[in-house]
């Protein structure tokens, strides 16, 4: 193990007083190791009392004197407008030697020792046994660097609380703490990845600048955008044959929607199977097969009123837990079960407005606009209303980061107290997904198979001549553009909006014109990088729009490509922290509800709402219809069951590359006579 003494104090330490014109900077940027940014606030000489200015110095003090007892390289400079310090802090060679030991990080082992993660030590590496990750860096990659520098430095001093203090209101000592990107890897990201849309994605490399978490969400939106150039280019076909029929017969049903309903449900499927194969071998080569059982528990679980310290006796072990919560009884209401008994009320309000408002737009506002033949209108603004609904509620339940808007969905959940990140972070998913899935499609589904055959508050509300798929058609397609719209001001024009307003809330920044700024000044005013659940949401509920009525819009998969996130994390956000995960949680539950949902209303479209059967069985009843739609279901259950079994969820050649990698590992380690530390520290920095 390695002594204190292997933490060789940092050579250079500069300061506020160095003359420097900034390109030091640049380059350092460039060249430098992967460093952290500290952000404080200089409060204002003439408007703030001489006691509070020493009081922010003070702290400000502290903090840099404690980055300097760590051994960090530290580098600090004021702004022009002597308004903010910047830190940039970085951990020397022999800093993260001996924290990697004590953390046991694991690195890759060259082939020839089988390519397996070994946990990191200083005997191994005098074998020369490691291999050189993919970012030129010499034994530990950028990620890996800033989560031992991250962990030991927040051990020590916690920017959390720093940026809640603020002595002067609205003033906190510290502005921000954040990674900062390093310039030649991100330019390299740039270029082989960003801005290469028709190359194969270089994932390694995103997973040693970004994480597992972030690597595997880009191998998902990869996987995506592939895979739906299947339902795009069919359904691209079927629109145009769309068009021709109703050129001719003026009629929107054509006989190649039963084959695309078929299709699309199939595919659905196939996607969520294929994809659980395909993040199975990705645990095997990043090896995080273990990581939620040796994750860390959360520090807000810790400090929660309602946690037992040291109190409760385990029921397994017999051993007093350190930590415990009781997941409790919903009758009566007792422990967690308590807490999500409030989630689940608030969840059933929102819907039930949802509903309602449902059922006023369609009755009294949509449903008069429309005629036998003319639907068009009525249909626009039955979408766009209800997306509206949606978009608001949305906003309100699971917020707008953009906006700096928290959903009231984070709150309640952080009330059900939950251990580990990972467990908190799935309960939030499926605590949002039992409120998207009506909030988001039940006008489809209503439009579909309902308002024909229910009626509203007035009484009968049902479709022109009950003809319903031209209606839904319009919707549909009102409803998807609207998403899509909003999205996009979300992800472009608020950033903008937001850095208008902060320019007129800071005079002198809009004044100076264009300046040089560092690294550190430019960074701190990009965005903060949204959690990466929060990256899946728009495009596995974009799945859902596709796999529940692709078929009343084929084209509609075609928009759906359009994608750059890539670009806009490398260009427009800070740069996240890197975090490790091992799959994409509790979304994947979300992707099979939908992909077995799509079996059940593709199928009733056919049947209730198309008239796409009478191309092949003109003298079809209403019933033969009833009758053909539960037999269509039934096959596609069927073809469901027969892909599940096909198509193994674990991959098997990646768990056998992975067996030969443990071997030639441990043989590796025996011949030289070391034992690998067993536990990783797996806390999701």
């Amino acid at each position: 193990m390695p002594s204190l003494k292997d933490r060789v104090k940092a050579t250079r330490h500069r300061t506020e007083d160095d003359d420097d014109d900034g390109v030091s900077a640049l380059l350092a940027a460039s060249l430098g190791p992967p460093a952290q940014c500290v952000v404080f606030n200089i409060p204002d000489e003439d408007e703030t009392p001489p006691e509070e200015q020493a009081y922010y110095k003070q702290k400000r003090e502290w903090v840099i004197g404690k980055l300097r007892a760590l051994n960090l390289n530290v580098d600090q400079f004021v702004n022009k407008s002597n308004t903010l310090l910047f830190v940039k802090i970085s951990a020397p060679d022999t800093v993260l030697r001996y924290e990697a030991e004590e953390r046991r990080i694991r690195l890759r082992l060259k082939e020839v020792y089988g390519g397996a993660l070994c946990a990191y030590s200083r005997e191994i590496e005098s074998k020369q046994a490691f291999d050189k990750p993919l970012d030129g860096f010499e034994l530990f990659c950028s990620a890996q660097q800033l989560k031992i520098m991250t962990r030991f430095v927040t051990n020590q001093i916690s920017f959390a609380k720093l940026q809640q203090e603020d002595p002067v209101p609205g003033l906190p000592i510290v502005a921000a703490y954040f990674p900062l990107h390093h310039d030649r890897m991100r330019l390299r990201l740039l270029n082989e990845w960003a801005r290469a849309l028709i190359k194969p994605q270089p994932l390694e490399l995103v997973r040693e600048y970004f994480g597992e978490k972030l690597a595997l969400f880009f191998t998902w939106m990869g996987y995506y955008c592939t895979m739906l150039w299947i339902p795009a280019l069919i359904g691209l076909y079927i629109t145009i044959q769309d068009y021709n029929f109703y050129r001719d017969s003026l009629h929107l049903s054509n006989p190649y929607n039963v084959v695309f309903a078929v299709v699309i449900a199939i595919w659905s499927n196939m996607f969520s199977q294929l994809w659980k194969n395909l993040e199975s071998s990705l645990k095997y080569k990043w090896d995080t097969l273990d990581f939620e059982n040796l994750e860390e528990i959360r520090k807000e679980f810790k400090e929660n009123d309602n946690t037992e310290k040291d109190t409760h006796v385990n029921e397994i072990t017999d051993e007093v837990d350190d930590f415990y919560y009781d997941e409790g009884t919903y009758f009566p209401p007792t422990g967690r079960a308590r807490d999500q008994l409030v989630t689940f009320t608030v969840i059933v309000i929102f819907n039930l407005i949802a509903v309602i408002l449902f059922f006023i737009i369609w009755e009294d506002f949509a449903l008069p606009m429309m005629r036998p033949g003319d639907v068009l209108f009525g249909g626009m603004l039955c979408g766009i209303c209800f997306s509206v609904v949606s978009i608001v509620f949305d906003s309100i339940l699971d917020g707008v980061a953009e906006l700096e808007l928290t959903g009231l969905m984070r709150y309640l959940v952080a009330r059900e107290n939950w251990r580990t990140f990972t467990e908190h972070e799935d309960a939030i998913i499926m605590k949002t997904f039992y409120f998207k899935i009506l909030n988001k499609y039940f006008a489809l589904i209503m439009i579909a198979f309902g308002v024909n055959f229910v009626d509203c508050f007035g009484g009968p509300c049902r479709c022109p001549h009950w003809q319903c798929m031209p209606v839904l058609e319009v919707v549909y397609i009102s409803i998807l553009t609207t998403e899509l719209v909003w999205g996009a001001s979300v992800a472009y024009l608020f950033p903008l909006i937001n850095k208008y307003f902060d320019n007129l809330r800071s005079p002198n920044t809009a004044n100076q014109g264009k300046v040089h700024l560092t690294p550190q000044e430019e960074q701190y005013e990009w965005l903060v990088p949204n959690p990466v659940i929060d990256f899946y949401k728009d495009r596995v509920y974009q799945f859902g729009y596709i796999s529940l009525f692709g078929i009343v819009s084929p084209f509609m998969s075609f928009v759906c490509l359009i994608s750059s996130l890539a670009l806009q994390l490398l260009t427009k956000n800070r740069r996240p922290d890197a975090i490790t995960a091992a799959d994409i949680g509790s979304y994947q539950v979300v992707l099979d509800t939908l992909s077995t949902l799509s079996i059940i209303t593709n199928a009733g479209v056919v049947g209730v709402c198309s008239f796409s059967l009478y191309f092949y069985f003109p003298t079809m009843t209403d019933v033969d219809c009833l009758w053909a739609t539960a037999v269509l279901e039934h096959l596609l259950i069927i073809f469901k069951i027969f892909i599940s079994s096909y198509i193994p969820e674990e991959s098997e050649k990646a768990k056998q590359e992975w067996e030969v990698q443990q071997e030639k590992k441990l043989a590796a380690l025996d011949n030289w006579n070391i034992k690998e530390n067993e536990i990783e520290d797996p806390t999701p920095w």
